[in-house]
């Protein structure tokens, strides 16, 4: 199943976590599903903070082709 499909899939309020690892170091994330159309992605590795991401964005991020430094964390 591809990753869009498995976004799509998540209930509202379904949250899950998404693991990055470079080979030394590992990050954790919390993708949550806010409605039909937002997911928000949180991160506490810089304290507690969220980025409201679209579909698209949040496939993107998910693959490791959007980083940290391309949303706007709040």
């Amino acid at each position: 199943m591809s990753i869009k499909d498995q976004l799509q899939k998540m209930s509202i309020g379904e949250q899950k976590d998404i693991v990055f690892n470079n080979g030394i170091a590992r990050a954790t994330k919390t993708l949550i599903r806010n409605s039909a159309k937002e997911w928000e992605v949180n991160s506490f590795t810089e304290g507690w903070i969220t980025a409201d991401l679209n579909l698209k964005q949040a496939v993107e991020y998910v693959k490791g082709n959007i980083g940290f430094t391309d949303l706007d964390w709040y």
